[in-house]
């Protein structure tokens, strides 16, 4: 899902506790009702694969190309 800035989102911070540390995510979200009823839909998510790269949405569409390109050819 991509979100615009005009979306009008906050980030509201969750964490939590594995193997001893502390870690905390992010969750974009209109309020913090809607960030709680986010993270509770979390253990229906599923594994997508790692993250290698990040683009920012400013470098535009010839980075998009760039990165479906370079997906397509893997």
């Amino acid at each position: 899902m991509l979100l615009e800035k005009s979306d009008n989102l906050n980030s509201y911070l969750f964490e939590y506790n594995h193997e001893g540390s502390s870690w905390s995510f992010e969750i974009p979200a209109h309020s913090e009702q809607e960030a709680k009823e986010r993270v509770d839909k979390l253990s229906n998510a599923r594994y997508l694969g790692e993250i290698q790269l990040t683009v920012p949405r400013h470098y535009g569409a010839v980075a998009r190309l760039a990165c479906w390109a370079n997906n397509l050819f893997r």
